[in-house]
């Protein structure tokens, strides 16, 4: 019989209530404890945090009582993140997976690898940063359709989100920049960690190909509202970004491009409330585009009857879920240290609709 794993959800925002259900609908995963910050959240059960049944666990916002806790492994989702708090859960002899960097840290933050790498060793653990977009569609997808080429001269990784329905504050203002002057996002102090952030699934994909980047470059374009727009964190005023483009390139040594582009916006793909239009190739998703010998555009994509409000919960569950499916991987890997996708098996799903009659 496959082992089961007892998992503590370190934080209930959009991603972590969805990770959160999906440890309490997964057979090989015991919930042993939830973090929260919220004053109305502290002392509820589990399962009311997100409309299940009771659980007996209780929500605390005590960190101590968490570290204490006996676990195998912690999903970790604040925003912002700590990277002290990563290294003590991982000294305690927790695994982690998060959301967060660092999903392949080690040329772009390495005093933060190496941090995090020493408590892994402390704690006979693994770290493994995992979601979707970085997570997935950054890097390890990418990886996978490599293999039908042979000359690779650009890989291109394209997001284009209608964001008025998400409703991370902290995300959509600081992240995005979504509602700022220009002025404001260019002295914003998270742009270089943003930089640094998306330069990671780049080094990924140039280790995986067994290469290295040897130049990196970025290109930040704004587009501002002409009029105010409702969004779920509140209204865009005229004349601040509603729609905010980034891209991130690395060069490698053979000259292979890799780009990582957001375009990230506030309003319909006729873009009606913006001062002027931008061409996306499409409302919401991504595309993966693979130019060479062979040249591809893999596009993923929600159905198309899902509203806006849907196609966004289920963009945040894949990234919940990815978690939540990589448990297991993470607790029976070798060798403690930091782990990304280069070194983990395929992590898929396990979990039918129903059971089978035995």
């Amino acid at each position: 019989m496959a082992p089961r794993y007892k998992v503590i959800q370190w934080a209930t925002g959009v991603v972590g209530s969805t990770a959160l259900r999906g440890i309490l609908r997964h057979p090989r995963l015991e919930l042993v404890g939830v973090k929260v910050y919220n004053d109305d959240k502290a002392g509820r059960d589990a399962g009311d945090l997100v409309g299940m049944d009771p659980t007996g666990i209780m929500a605390t916002q005590d960190i101590e009582a968490i570290m204490a806790m006996d676990a195998d492994c912690v999903i970790y989702c604040p925003l912002p993140w700590k990277t002290d708090e990563i290294c003590r859960l991982l000294e305690t002899g927790k695994h982690v997976i998060t959301p967060c960097p660092y999903w392949f840290p080690f040329l772009q933050n390495p005093e933060a690898a190496e941090a995090i790498g020493e408590a892994c060793r402390k704690g006979n653990v693994n770290m493994h940063a995992s979601g979707c977009n970085p997570g997935g569609i950054a890097e390890r997808f990418p990886l996978t359709f490599t293999g039908w080429c042979n000359r690779i001269d650009r890989i291109t990784m394209t997001e284009c989100g209608d964001c008025r329905t998400y409703s991370s504050e902290g995300v959509m203002r600081n992240l995005m920049n979504l509602g700022k002057t220009p002025e404001e996002a260019a002295i914003n102090p998270i742009k270089e960690a943003l930089a640094r952030s998306w330069n990671e699934p780049i080094d990924m994909i140039a280790e995986g190909l067994g290469s290295e980047v040897i130049s990196y470059r970025a290109k930040h374009d704004y587009i501002l509202a002409n009029q105010p727009i409702e969004t779920a964190v509140g209204i865009i005023e005229e004349g601040t970004i509603a729609l905010n483009h980034y891209q991130h390139i690395g060069v490698t040594a053979e000259g292979t491009e890799i780009i990582q582009e957001q375009i990230w916006y506030v309003d319909d793909i006729e873009q009606t409330r913006l001062q002027r239009k931008m061409d996306i190739p499409r409302q919401s998703g991504w595309r993966l585009k693979i130019e060479g010998d062979v040249n591809l555009n893999v596009d993923i994509d929600f159905p198309s009857e899902l509203t806006q409000d849907e196609r966004v919960a289920q963009g945040l569950s894949t990234t919940a879920f990815h978690l939540v499916n990589a448990v297991s991987h993470v607790c029976e890997a070798p060798n403690p240290g930091i782990k990304t996708y280069l070194d983990l098996p395929m992590i898929t799903g396990c979990m039918g609709t129903y059971e089978t009659p035995r």
